[in-house]
């Protein structure tokens, strides 16, 4: 069974998901594997058409099973823009995840996720779950964590002149201004927030402690190398995959609108060479050949305008996805 078919719309504000297959898993046995997700009018939408679109499916769930695969030991986990939580609670069946630290920017998004996530924990004497709403890190930046894995998929595209984070679905964009300095590299990828949460999540890793960012390669991957690097961690592309571009004429123009600006260049790619050269690759091979995999995608690069023009004539795009693990020492 393919992702696509893990989800049915149950009502307007609520999804049934079949958890095993959407995170790719045989079976599950902390978590309920027919979950209801309610949702908000700002709660990320999972995609439950487009699979490749979906980056929990796609992205996240596939960097958990290889953590576990690996050995690596997870009790206390937190996760920066949680959306409906199912970030969450793929953490809790995969990696065993105890202790959960979820956040989100508005209140009711952390609030409804916190509730699909104690109405989906079978066990829930297992589970302590702490939720806040705010900016980044720091609605928990004075209760002196100590967390073995800080998981995030933060919006790259500053918000528009005119646009209010308030008002409906807005996980692609974040407001520009920021008190912190930024570094001109940073800033010119659209990867600010990344950036910050990294900086912000040091003082709450524990030695070996990791951040997981997820980040579209529509930058080079040299470009997250130096993220981890300058903020202070040893830093490796952990898997490396791609999806189709979610939300295609807001996101894709919003990314032209910047480079218009001088900012990127950034890459896009038709969906069908993305196919084709990824092929059978698990994104964790992928993840080991990530930069032999982006040199071969060179002569099929879009920059934003011109992947705006393909989509507008009717091409399906997408973009590469790269999961950076950064280490604690």
């Amino acid at each position: 069974m393919t992702p696509h078919a893990s989800l049915r719309n149950v009502a307007p504000d609520m999804l049934a998901v079949d958890t095993a297959t959407f995170f790719g898993l045989e079976a599950v046995s902390r978590i309920r594997r027919n979950a209801w997700i309610g949702l908000t009018e700002r709660s990320y939408l999972p995609k439950a058409l487009d699979p490749r679109s979906d980056w929990v499916a796609m992205v996240a769930a596939p960097a958990f099973r290889m953590l576990a695969e690996t050995g690596v030991e997870v009790r206390d986990f937190c996760t920066i823009g949680t959306g409906a939580g199912l970030d969450a609670l793929a953490a809790i069946e995969i990696l065993g995840a105890q202790n959960i630290v979820v956040l989100d920017l508005h209140e009711d998004v952390v609030r409804q996720a916190r509730r699909n996530i104690l109405d989906n924990v079978i066990f829930k004497s297992q589970v302590t779950l702490f939720s806040a709403a705010g900016d980044l890190l720091a609605p928990v930046a004075d209760e002196q964590l100590r967390l073995d894995l800080i998981y995030e998929n933060l919006p790259n595209i500053p918000l528009g002149d005119g646009d209010d984070l308030a008002v409906g679905q807005t996980s692609a964009t974040f407001v520009a201004k920021r008190r912190e300095p930024i570094p001109h590299f940073v800033s010119g990828a659209l990867v600010a927030l990344h950036w910050l949460a990294l900086r912000q999540a040091v003082p709450m890793l524990r030695p070996g402690g990791r951040v997981l960012s997820s980040i579209g390669g529509r930058i080079p991957i040299a470009t997250m190398l130096r993220l981890a690097e300058e903020a202070g961690y040893a830093g490796e592309i952990l898997i490396y995959t791609w999806k189709t571009q979610s939300e295609p004429e807001e996101v894709i123009g919003g990314y032209a609108t910047w480079q218009n600006r001088g900012a990127g260049p950034f890459h896009f790619y038709p969906a069908a060479v993305l196919e084709e050269t990824f092929g059978t690759l698990s994104p964790v091979t992928a993840g080991a050949q990530a930069r032999e995999i982006e040199r071969a995608l060179v002569p099929h690069r879009l920059d934003a305008v011109a992947a705006l023009d393909a989509l507008r004539r009717g091409m399906s795009i997408g973009h590469t996805v790269a999961v950076l693990e950064s280490r604690k020492d």
